[in-house]
């Protein structure tokens, strides 16, 4: 597909040379408010995409809509969680999910998928695996303010749950970091981790209810399941 794209501004093109962590001036797809701002978009549903591209510095600036991928690792009634860089233009230094990342313009949600978790974690995990492993898209919005300026982030959020690999489970500090992205990963209890976003607490990136529900779902449905650690 072609898309308009909107050249970034002067502002956001001087400041991404001195931020690490992401490229301010990437470009993001930009797609239509979702009806329903509290429950996942029904299965086969895509949102739907203005035609337009935009610098990712001023996305989050002026509150647009664009998409993401989250992959979450399950150890034993845990979740392996990565503390965020402290030069992140969003929730610097809190906990969050394994490994995500934007989905960029002219690239698909698996695409993003398998090449988040290896930036990130440096795991190599099949798109086959990622795809089997997709719990759904869920619109989520969050504000805040670094030392970059104020946010306003709008997401879709393609939400893929998975057993951990055993080696990670056992070792998760031989993990090869995305330097620059991830500070640190640990597996925190899943009821420790809930516990954090009922109470919104300053550590952990805040989830909204509907997507704690979500992930709730998937996790109870994961863990009920026989299926092995890759």
């Amino acid at each position: 597909a072609a898309f308009r794209a909107l050249v970034p501004s002067r502002s956001v093109l001087i400041s991404q040379d001195a931020v690490l962590g992401q490229d301010l001036g990437e470009l993001f797809e930009l797609f239509a408010p979702p009806e329903h701002r509290d429950m996942s978009l029904s299965p086969g549903v895509e949102p739907q995409s203005l035609g337009v591209c935009k610098a990712r510095g001023e996305v989050h600036r002026d509150g647009d809509w664009h998409r993401s991928v989250h992959i979450w690792l399950v150890g034993s009634q845990s979740l392996l969680m990565q503390r965020r860089s402290p030069h992140k233009d969003t929730f610097p230094s809190r906990w969050d999910v394994s490994a995500a990342g934007h989905i960029t313009a002219y690239t698909t949600s698996l695409e993003t998928a398998v090449k988040e978790v290896q930036e990130e974690l440096g795991l190599d995990i099949s798109s086959d695996v990622l795809q089997r492993s997709l719990v759904g898209t869920l619109p989520c919005s969050a504000r805040g303010e670094t030392k970059l300026g104020r946010f306003d982030c709008n997401e879709y959020q393609d939400v893929y749950v998975l057993h951990a690999p055993a080696a990670v489970v056992q070792a998760p500090d031989s993990l090869t970091l995305g330097a620059g992205e991830v500070e640190s990963v640990r597996f925190f209890p899943l009821e420790e981790v809930f516990r954090a976003w009922e109470l919104d607490d300053p550590l952990f990136v805040p989830r909204p209810p509907h997507y704690r529900s979500e992930l709730k779902r998937a996790l109870d449905f994961l863990t009920s399941t026989s299926c092995p650690h890759l």
